[in-house]
Formats: C-alpha cells, structure tokens, sequence
C-alpha cells in the first residue's frame, strides 16, 4: 500500500497569482509575497496591507512605486519548511520575463537534491498563474504521477489566455513595462489600450474607444480563441472596478462551459505596473 502521508505534494506560487486565500488554503498553495517598495518602506504583496487601502494609497501617491521579487531566501523558507511534511514540492511563478521571480526560485531548487523539486514557469501572472496552480495541487490529489502533473500543466499552461485593458499607458510607461506596447506609443486619445500576455509578454491586441467597447472588445478575443465545448476555468481580476468584472463575468458564463470561476482584485504588485481601473480575464482549461 502506499503511504498517502508520504505522497503528499505542496504547491508554492508567488503573489501575483491573484489567488484567493480560500482556494489557497483549500488546495494547500503556499504563496511567496512579491514586495512593493515606497519612499522608505517595503510592503509584502498581500500581507502588509489590505488590497482595499493599497488602491485607496495609490491615488495618493505622487510618484508612482516600483516592486522587486522574492528573494531566493524567500523561496528558500518556504521550501525548506514543505521539505519537512511532502515527499514533493512543486514551486510555479510569473512569467521568467516579466520579473526576476522566477530566477530567485531557480536559484534554491536548483541546489536542493535530496527532494523532488519541480519549478514551472507559468508564462503569465494573475488568473493563469492561478490556475497553473490549482491544477498542479487537483492532478495531486487525483494520484496523478508527479512527471505527468508536469506533462499536464504545460498543456494546460499553453492552451492559457490572458487578455485585458488598462485604463491608460502611464503606470507601464513609469515603470518601464512597455517597451512590447511601443504600438500603442503617441496620442490614444480616449482609447484604451487592450493587451495580452503573450509567450511571457505584454503584446499588444488593439485599442477600443472607451470602456464599454474595451470591454466587448476582450469578450470577442476570448471567445474566437477558445476552443469549442471544453470546460474552462476563468478568472477576472480588477484594478478597483468590480463593476466592470462583473459584466465581463455575466457576459462569458453564458458562452462558456466552466469550472473555476472567480472575480479578485488584482494584486497590489500587478496594479502598480497595470494601473487603476485595469481588466484582467485569464482562462484556462480546466484540469
């Protein structure tokens, strides 16, 4: 028989997964905060402040805050502590070209060798790296072996959507995000800019005249590019415009078989770069 006390894998994923702490704690994802610098003081993504007031801060600030990744020390703790209760750990982060994230968990698992230890770069942020997630923990607990749990969530990585709009270009031009968006460069005007997260990177998808045809214009890029009668699992995380989540949400449901469904702020690290008033819409196919 086998030792389920043994077998049991631990998930470790960094902050901008925009996870909700419930699913967090029901799947047994431990969460590494990435860090938001101001003036003199450091805040750890999701820990320090509530998402609420860190909006409510960031229409104040006069200049806009930068953002530095976990440290490998960070990564290190975490891990160090899995070590002690799993036979495996699976470690999953924001796009390797968007932060440094993903090198500090390369730098410690690389130098761990008496563990399983898997690191998967998820490409993206916010509600697929969400999704990475969970399907890595679902696939576990399924008994599914850890090399196919791998196999698995690549596809699953692959076959992703992250589509959305920001509201305008300024917080990706301060904090030097937007050398992929030079299309966009110049006078919009009162377009707003729809981008995607596309092979670990901002591209750009078009431009719509105000919100409303921004918003439409998401909802028929994810609906051409989905395939037809597969079950999906789709997250909608917001710049402080759940108003603007929730159309996007009523409008997809309807056309879409789908599993995990969730509407979550976007994560104070994401929305420094991203702006207030930002959409997300990350989809996903369902384990």
């Amino acid at each position: 028989m086998i030792n389920l006390e043994t077998k049991k894998v631990k998930v470790i994923v960094d902050s901008t997964a925009d996870l909700p702490k419930e699913l967090a704690e029901k799947y047994d994802i431990d969460i590494v905060p990435v860090y938001i610098h101001y003036e003199d003081k450091m805040y750890a993504d999701g820990i320090d402040l509530k998402v609420e007031d860190y909006y409510e801060m960031l229409r104040e600030f006069k200049e806009l805050p930068t953002t530095s990744a976990p440290s490998p020390k960070d990564f290190l703790d975490k891990i160090s502590e899995a070590m002690k209760n799993y036979s495996s750990i699976f470690v999953t982060t924001l796009s390797s070209k968007l932060s440094a994230t993903f090198q500090s968990a390369r730098i410690v698992t690389k130098r761990i060798k008496d563990k399983q230890i898997y690191l998967i770069d998820s490409k993206f942020g916010s509600g697929v790296l969400a999704f990475v997630s969970l399907a890595i923990a679902k696939l576990a607990r399924r008994g599914v072996p850890e090399e196919e749990i791998v196999k698995k969530v690549e596809e699953i990585r692959d076959e992703s959507l992250l589509v959305g709009y920001v509201e305008n270009l300024d917080n990706l031009k301060k904090s030097g995000r937007i050398s992929n968006l030079r299309f966009f460069v110049g006078n919009l005007l009162k377009a707003k800019p729809i981008i995607e997260l596309k092979d670990g990177v901002l591209e750009p998808v078009d431009k719509a005249a105000g919100k409303e045809k921004a918003q439409n214009r998401v909802i028929k890029e994810i609906l051409s590019r989905i395939k037809k009668n597969k079950q999906y699992d789709l997250m909608i995380t917001h710049g402080d415009d759940r108003e603007a989540a929730d159309k996007i949400m009523k409008e997809l449901e309807t056309k879409i078989p789908l599993g995990e469904k969730i509407i979550n702020y976007l994560t104070p690290a994401l929305a420094t770069h991203l702006g207030i008033g930002t959409i997300v819409v990350s989809i996903s196919p369902s384990p």
